[in-house]
Order: structure tokens, then C-alpha cells, then sequence
């Protein structure tokens, strides 16, 4: 139901609200008079296990409130189930909060009435959700004790009990067993055990649940569609350069009915992010576009599109109306017209000469013509060269290196007397370019290696007829163009400011400068999104999905 989308999120905003006030209701409101008269006539238990059936709804209230905003039809079912849990153990309770009663029935109503806004299919499950599941309810359900015998049961406490010792009586009542904190009543000592050990039981159930309630994970790309992307990247003349990396095995592939043309892709957070251009033939790709958006539709993801070209943002802002926004340019030298002569390239050719005379020299191979034995010391290399930093990327970069199951990549290496020092990898661009996608070298290794492994690809290319090939993806190029213009303004340098300042971590400058000493030509790339309010969520995931974010997770 693609009509009223602002009612979900509401009802998501209100069951949040919801489950944060009974939390805060059943622990900070202190017991009046008129409720200590009639705390006799109700058994310990019913008053304990209300009190914590009420803080447990609340937790899981406020949990589900994203999947309600999301439209997840499971989300729906629990929410209704948990405001009825959470009505009945409030009207049980012998100190009940009438705006507390008032919320959960408009609540359910608004759930009952808006039903069919609910439809979307539940995310996958991951083996992190039952431990993220228990290390969150651990952490509400100790600090909701430790609240409760602080601001609802401290006048009963018996002395001053030292912080080990609360510390103990939480954890132990947890479990189920008496700790040493006493009370002044035998009843109270009854009502707050029989509270943590609901709590325990409680804590139990959020892993249990959230491990049997585990679907179906969205299928990554299986060996047989690896191949098949090959092939149609690879007869492609107009494919985009970045189609090979649509073969990474982290990634999921949507086709088009006849399996000619498809859409590489993740689910990071609720978004569903294409990478790059579609593959295939160029005609079905409206065809690919729209089983990518009947996907996205029927999981409520949000679709949005990383690093696409003019050529495939055309037709994704055609056929699904998406925004698009300039994230930068992608650096392709023109084998053709590439050369050292002249005053623009006088900086490269300087450190080109210079590390040569150093010993340095080059060598470009296929990689499935590198022998066995170098083979083994590059994977190796290139490992160490991480240098204990993770592997980024999502839609410019391969998630393997070197693998026998890629034979059609190219490898330069830097040499100096005899030892490898440096490292470009690359992936096939059709039949005629290659696309940059790794560049390593050894720490310590002089100035100017990587400029003369690029030179010296570039000079193999021309010999093996090559037409292209494609450097780093330079973020932001042409707002750095502007800025150093003598007419840009104080908001345009303010920005080319405040990215410097990013690229004391992400590179940002650095790489477009080094990008542009080469005189290439810039492919722009672009983000697309469909409605305005979805770019913060759409570039978190984006984000994320680069590994630019720590705490990374597919779904």
C-alpha cells in the first residue's frame, strides 16, 4: 500500500512513546497511601509479575516502534500483541496510571484501524541478533532493578547497603536467588524477588525469541549468477567500468524476468542500495529496475542507487523517479591520448625519472600468466599491506584478491632488486580497460612508486590494446575545483574546509589530487534516493555499506 506512508511512522513515533512512558510510570512513581491499603487484598505475585511485564512490553514497545515505522507486518502482530500484555498487567496492577491505560487502547486502535498500512515482509535475521538481543535486555533489566529499588522500594531498604552488595542482589535476583539486601517487610522482600526473577526469565526470552523467529536470509549471489554476470559485464562494449565489481560475494543479485540484465545489490539497514549501473543489455534494464523496486515495495526497503554513472542515472531517475545527487568523480585515463610530455605532467615524469634511477621498474601481467610462487607472496603482501586497516568498500572495490576464480584480472608490480614493493590490481573493463582496484605498497618505500606502477600501466595497456583505464574514485572533485577558483565564496571554500578536515581520515583531497596529476578524464558518479527526506538514512547506509562505519551488517 503505497498511499498514507506518514501513518506508519506515526504509529511507530507513538508506540515508542508508548513503551517509554510505561517504563518510566512503573519505575519512578512512588506507591501512595490509597495503594498500600489495597496492596493486601492482590497476591505478590500478580503485583510482580505485572510490574515487570509492564517494564518488559515497554522495552519491547519501543523495540518494535522502527519496524512499525517500516511497515513490517510481524511488527504489527507483536506490537498488538504487546499492548495487550501491556494493558492487562497496568489495569492488574494495584497502582495503575490512567494515561498509561488511555495510550495502549488508542494504541491498538490506531493499530487495528490502519492495518492494512502493515504489509511489508520482515528483514533476514543474522547470528548477532540473539546476542545483541540478550546484551540488551541484560542492560535494561539491571539498570530497570537498580532504578526500581532506588526510587520505588527505598524507603523499605533496611540500612545502607553498599553498591556490591545492590550489584549482587540484582544479579542474583536475576537468577532467582535472595540477595543481601533486606527489607522491612516480608512482603516487599517477596514482591522484589518475585520482580528480578520475572526480569531473568524476561531476559531469557528476547534471545530465545529473536533466534527462533530468525527468516529466511536474503540469498547472496551464487557461484552459477557470478558466472552469468561475468559473461554479460564481459560482451558488454558499454559497460560501465565498474560492472565487475557487481560480482562481489557479499552482494545479492535481482534480474530481469529473462535473466539478461540485472541489479546488484545489499540490504544495509532498511535500505536496499544498488550497486552502480545495472548489467546487461542496455533495453532491459527498465525491465531490472522495476523487480528492484517490486522487491524493495514488498520488504519496505527504502531502494536507492551508490556510484552510478549519466548513463545509468538516466534511466534510474526515468523509470523510478529518483533524486540524484553529485558524490564526486571517478578518474579514466585515455590510453590514447595519455603522455609524459608537457608542463602539466612535469610532476609525474620528474618522480617517474627519479625512482627509476632509484632501481625501481615494473612489470604487468594477467594474473592467470603470474607464476604459482608469486602468486602466493602478493596475497600474502597484500594482506600485511593492510597494515591492521580494514577492507572498505561496497560499489568501487572487490571484496577478494587474487582469487583463481578471477583469472581475467591484471596485475603491476613495483620491484626493486629482486623484492616486490608495490601493487596495482585491477578488474576487466569489458574487452578493452581496466578499472583500478587496489593500489598497496610496502610502507617506507620512496616517492613516486605509485605514480610509476600507473605509468607502466598505462604503457602496457597501449601495447596490449587497451583503450582505458580507470584510477581511484575521487569524492567531491568538482566542489574542490570551485574552491580553488579566485571567484568561490565563503560557503563553497567553508565546505572544501570542513572535507579537508575528513580527509585526516577518509583521504578525500589527497586522492583527488593525486588522481588529477595524471590529466585524466572524470566520469561523474551519483547517489539516488527517492524523496528528500530519505538522503540522511540512505547515506548512513551508504556509509555503512563502504565499511566507512564501523559496526558493519548486511541487512
Amino acid at each position: 500500500m503505497k498511499s498514507h506512508r506518514w501513518i506508519p511512522v506515526w504509529i511507530g513515533r507513538a508506540t515508542f512513546l508508548v513503551g517509554l512512558f510505561d517504563i518510566l510510570a512503573s519505575i519512578f512513581r512512588k506507591f501512595r497511601a490509597p495503594v498500600h491499603k489495597l496492596d493486601h487484598l492482590f497476591p505478590v505475585f500478580l503485583n510482580g509479575s505485572a510490574l515487570a511485564t509492564s517494564i518488559f512490553t515497554g522495552l519491547v514497545l519501543m523495540i518494535l516502534a522502527r519496524g512499525l515505522s517500516r511497515r513490517k507486518r510481524r511488527a504489527w502482530i507483536l506490537a498488538l500483541i504487546m499492548l495487550t500484555a501491556n494493558l492487562i498487567a497496568d489495569l492488574i496492577k494495584t497502582n495503575h496510571h490512567p494515561v498509561q491505560i488511555i495510550l495502549s487502547i488508542l494504541s491498538i486502535i490506531a493499530l487495528v484501524v490502519f492495518r492494512k498500512s502493515f504489509y511489508a515482509k520482515s528483514d533476514p535475521g543474522t547470528r548477532l541478533q540473539p546476542i545483541i538481543g540478550f546484551s540488551i535486555a541484560v542492560v535494561v533489566f539491571f539498570i530497570a532493578s537498580l532504578l526500581l529499588l532506588k526510587f520505588r522500594n527505598q524507603d523499605e531498604i533496611v540500612g545502607t547497603p553498599s553498591v556490591k552488595n545492590i550489584f549482587l542482589f540484582i544479579i542474583e535476583g536475576l537468577v532467582g536467588v535472595v540477595g543481601p539486601v533486606k527489607f522491612t517487610s516480608e512482603r516487599t522482600t517477596d514482591f522484589i524477588a518475585f520482580t528480578l526473577g520475572t526480569f531473568g526469565v524476561f531476559t531469557l526470552i528476547v534471545p530465545l525469541w529473536l533466534y527462533f523467529r530468525r527468516v529466511k536470509p536474503i540469498p547472496k549471489m551464487s557461484v552459477d549468477e557470478m558466472d552469468v554476470v561475468r559473461k554479460l559485464i564481459k560482451h558488454d562494449t558499454e559497460q560501465d567500468s565498474l560492472g565487475y565489481f557487481a560480482t562481489r560475494r557479499d552482494k545479492s543479485v535481482i534480474w530481469a524476468p529473462n535473466r539478461k540484465a540485472g541489479i546488484a545489490y545489499r540490504v544495509q539497514g532498511g535500505v536496499m542500495l544498488a550497486s552502480g549501473d545495472p548489467f546487461g543489455e542496455y533495453s532491459l534494464w527498465p525491465a531490472a529496475i522495476q523487480e528492484f523496486l517490486r522487491e524493495a515495495e514488498e520488504h519496505a526497503w527504502t531502494p536507492a542507487v551508490m556510484g552510478c554513472s549519466d548513463r545509468g542515472g538516466e534511466v534510474w531517475v526515468e523509470h523510478a523517479g529518483m533524486i540524484a545527487i553529485d558524490i564526486g568523480d571517478e578518474a579514466i585515463i585515455s590510453v590514447k591520448d595519455f603522455t609524459l610530455e608537457g608542463r602539466p605532467m612535469a610532476n609525474v615524469r620528474q618522480m617517474v625519472n627519479r625512482i627509476k634511477r632509484k632501481g625501481y621498474s615494473c612489470t604487468t601481467h594477467k594474473w592467470s600468466d603470474v607464476e604459482e610462487d608469486v602468486r602466493v607472496q602478493l596475497r600474502k603482501l597484500a594482506h600485511e599491506w593492510r597494515y591492521g586497516v580494514a577492507e572498505r568498500g561496497f560499489s568501487m572495490s572487490m571484496d577478494r584478491f587474487g582469487e583463481d576464480s578471477d583469472p581475467d584480472t591484471y596485475i603491476t608490480i613495483a620491484w626493486l632488486e629482486g623484492e616486490i614493493k608495490g601493487l596495482l590490481y585491477y578488474v576487466p573493463w569489458t574487452t578493452n580497460g581496466l578499472s583500478l582496484d587496489r593500489m598497496q605498497r610496502e610502507r617506507g618505500t620512496d616517492p613516486g612508486v605509485n605514480e610509476l606502477m600507473i605509468v607502466e600501466t598505462v604503457e602496457w595497456a597501449r601495447a596490449n590494446k587497451k583503450d582505458y583505464v580507470s584510477l581511484n574514485f575521487a569524492a567531491f572533485r568538482s566542489l574542490f575545483e570551485r574552491a580553488d577558483k579566485i571567484s568561490a565564496g565563503p560557503i563553497t571554500r567553508g565546505m572544501r574546509n570542513l572535507i579537508r578536515f575528513s580527509s585526516n581520515f577518509f583521504q578525500v583531497e589527497s586522492l583527488y589530487r593525486f588522481n588529477a596529476k595524471f590529466q585524466p578524464g572524470w566520469e561523474t558518479r551519483y547517489v539516488l534516493y527517492p524523496r528528500a527526506s530519505d538522503l540522511p538514512r540512505v547515506g548512513w547506509a551508504a556509509l555503512r555499506a563502504e565499511k566507512f562505519i564501523s559496526g558493519f551488517r548486511s541487512r
